[in-house]
């Protein structure tokens, strides 16, 4: 009986794993689809950090848009994105880009970004 209920348990348990996995995944991909496909150029409101991801908001659209910056030294003098840029900073992105422009002063960044597949 023991043996037969913790069998159960265990099934369960991986079963919803592997649904987590797959409602994260998809969550994941939606989320660089919207922020891949737009058209970007406003100032930053909210800019937030998630993870690996960087999570911002733009004076001109209320939808918060995400996405895994690189760090290159030639590109953006290695800065990470989610310390270097604060509200009041402009980014500008052309849809379908794989390059954003985070505006901060006088200086330019440009971040290249992590794909995620469909």
């Amino acid at each position: 009986m023991k043996k037969g209920f913790l069998i159960m348990v265990i099934t369960v348990v991986v079963v919803l794993i592997f649904v987590g996995i797959n409602y994260q995944n998809k969550k994941v991909r939606k989320e660089f689809n919207l922020f891949y496909s737009s058209h970007l150029s406003g100032r930053i409101i909210k800019i937030d950090k998630y993870s690996r991801n960087s999570n911002f908001i733009l004076d001109n659209n209320s939808a918060e848009f995400a996405f895994n910056p690189y760090l290159d030294k030639e590109l953006n003098n290695s800065e990470i994105f989610q310390y270097i840029a604060k509200p009041g900073d402009s980014i500008y992105k052309p849809a379908h880009s794989d390059t954003l422009l985070l505006i901060k002063g006088d200086k330019n960044y440009y971040y290249t970004f992590q794909k995620k597949d469909n």
